[in-house]
């Protein structure tokens, strides 16, 4: 079966990537309502895609074979960060639409939404270095390509 885990793990990035720029055009620019829409549009995408990716990483390791006690370990904790990172996302986008509708304390909200902003980049940063981990250094979810372009050499005889 395919596993669609691989290809759009990217995304929670790109999306934090792009909040960041539109958090910065929105400083600096003077088209602050057309930001504002970009800015709700690129939240709920964000956390969308977190959905997304969370629940293609468990389809992806449903299809993994018996791993070994260190290596169950290192797919638990790669779990475990995606589970708080799909948290922070739902905390994310709605510390950002409260304090879009808030009368009162709109500006604690704007902060707590900034705090989660930063924290949502760390929890990104490491669940996809947790992940690139598995796949570059255990392997997992790699499956080897015997002959043709795939083959690699040893250098021995």
């Amino acid at each position: 079966m395919i596993s669609f885990h691989p290809p759009l793990s990217g995304l929670p990035l790109a999306g934090i990537l792009l909040l960041i720029a539109v958090e910065v055009g929105r400083l600096i620019s003077r088209t602050r309502i057309t930001a504002e829409h970009c800015r709700g549009f690129v939240v709920g995408a964000t956390m969308i895609a977190t959905v997304v990716v969370f629940v293609s990483g468990y389809q992806a390791s449903g299809e993994l074979p018996p791993l070994s006690p260190e290596l169950e370990l290192a797919v638990g904790k790669h779990h475990s960060i995606g589970r708080f990172l799909l948290i922070n996302s739902l905390t994310l986008t709605a510390f950002f639409f409260l304090s879009q509708v808030a009368i009162h304390g709109r500006r604690v909200l704007l902060a707590l939404y900034y705090l989660a902003l930063a924290l949502q980049i760390i929890l990104t940063l490491w669940a996809g270095s947790l992940g690139g981990s598995l796949v570059f250094e255990h392997g997992i979810g790699v499956t080897p390509v015997l002959g043709g372009l795939g083959s690699v050499s040893t250098g021995r005889p």
